[in-house]
């Protein structure tokens, strides 16, 4: 019996307690323009968001870290547990309340929902590598000892961010940061 609970442990990896922890952020900065013109001069002198001498109107950071613990057994290292942490922070403009105007408020709020669904699709981003860096880390078998096995985790956690930053760039080429989908104002 014991020798095929020994064969368990070294095929699941103890990898049970695995986990995606996602925390998701909304700030917003306000804006007040009077008429339909005025929404990009406001949003330009407004968005917190700066880049050298350009403004942003509206930004997503996803940030990922794991932590895990290993186990040393007769076969190996082992995954003992692991959890992944994800944290996204959208960064969008809001209307203020002292904003009345119909026409101003409907230009905005067809360019922000344009804007917003951008944004959260760069969020998708970091939620799918936040889960694809858990897939990993639970099919990773047992390594000949425990730093391969950390070495090992932290390049498959590596890899996998460094592959959803490409997929935003190339989301942000290809939509040209939003303009494609309707998020820009005039």
């Amino acid at each position: 019996m014991r020798i095929i609970f020994s064969f368990l442990l070294l095929l699941t990896g103890l990898n049970a307690f695995a986990d995606v922890i996602e925390r998701i952020e909304y700030k917003y900065y306000l804006i007040s323009p009077g008429a339909p013109h005025e929404i990009k001069s406001e949003l330009m002198r407004h968005s917190p968001i700066r880049q050298g001498n350009s403004s942003f109107n509206g930004r997503t950071d996803w940030y990922i870290d794991w932590n895990y613990q290993t186990t040393s057994s007769p076969h190996g290292c082992l995954l003992q547990n692991s959890r992944v942490n994800v944290r996204v922070v959208y960064i969008l403009p809001a209307l203020s309340e002292y904003v009345t105007d119909t026409q101003t408020i409907d230009v905005f709020n067809q360019f922000n929902t344009a804007l917003t669904q951008h944004e959260l699709n760069h969020g998708n981003h970091g939620l799918l590598a936040a889960r694809e860096i858990n897939g990993a880390f639970k099919s990773v078998r047992a390594q000949q000892n425990c730093r391969q096995m950390s070495r090992m985790l932290n390049d498959i956690g590596n890899s996998i961010v460094q592959k959803y930053a490409q997929k935003d760039a190339e989301y942000d080429r290809v939509t040209r940061n939003g303009f494609t989908e309707g998020a820009v104002i005039y």
